[in-house]
């Protein structure tokens, strides 16, 4: 009997040794390891302000028209922005990756320059609505379709660049 109670006793204390190591454990990751940075959080849908940086076209991918800036803020099942001449607004529903936009409505300028404001703007708020599933990495947002073809890529509205470039089709 003393020597099932020593032994008892024995294991107790290995068990409670190892609990309290593995709560005090410096165990480095490895290199292959993900971990949260503290300087900079991984970027979200919402809350974030987006700049359109392209968008799909018969031609391919587009970077959007010199001078026209196209945004897009995801806030509580609102999407709101500038769609390159007018202010536009709608809602949206998320379910993990997949995200279905619309009803999508606006306000009635009508804007001249540049040449293919009004035809840019009427695609991006086509393909807004038209869009599946949505995915972040590398400060990039992109919206794709139901095959999975990108079809709008944002940048964070801080590191956004502009230019009339195609590339890709």
């Amino acid at each position: 009997m003393k020597k099932s109670l020593v032994v008892v006793l024995i294991s107790t204390l290995l068990l409670a040794t190892a609990a309290a190591a593995g709560c005090t454990s410096n165990v480095t990751p490895s290199p292959n390891a993900t971990t949260k940075s503290t300087t900079s959080p991984a970027l979200q849908l919402e809350g974030t302000t987006w700049k359109l940086a392209s968008l799909a076209t018969e031609t391919g991918m587009n970077y959007t028209l010199p001078n026209t800036t196209i945004t897009a803020k995801f806030d509580d099942g609102n999407v709101t922005g500038s769609s390159g001449c007018n202010r536009y607004f709608g809602s949206y529903q998320l379910n993990k990756t997949e995200i279905k936009i619309g009803p999508v409505g606006s306000t009635l300028m009508f804007c001249a320059d540049p040449d293919g404001v009004m035809s840019q703007e009427a695609s991006y708020q086509l393909l807004l609505q038209n869009v599946t599933s949505y995915a972040i990495s590398n400060n990039e947002l992109t919206l794709s379709n139901s095959l999975g073809n990108p079809q709008l890529v944002f940048e964070t509205a801080l590191n956004s660049t502009s230019g009339a470039q195609n590339f890709g089709a």
